[in-house]
């Protein structure tokens, strides 16, 4: 019984990070995109030099801080993308 009742709240915490990880994303990549047209370069090169770093920070140390910094470079990355495609058409 106490274990289903902990499977139960693990879930639950789970949902509740989850939702927190897609709204920092969200927000991350909607400001990048925002910012895009004049700095899609320095968000590019930001978005994935910070991937890597926080990747690799992450192997060592696995915290909600390494996750949220792992996310919100990701969003500088994906917001800088759909500018990049679309150059070669402009």
């Amino acid at each position: 019984m106490d274990h289903a009742l902990d499977n139960r709240l693990d879930n639950r915490l789970d949902n509740k990070s989850r939702r927190h990880t897609l709204v920092l994303f969200g927000v991350t990549c909607v400001l990048a995109v925002l910012a895009s047209p004049l700095f899609v370069l320095y968000e590019l090169l930001l978005g994935a030099l910070g991937l890597v770093a926080t990747g690799v920070l992450a192997r060592h140390r696995e915290g909600p801080g390494a996750r949220a910094a792992t996310v919100v470079f990701a969003g500088l990355l994906a917001g800088s993308l759909p500018y990049l495609a679309l150059a070669p058409f402009v």
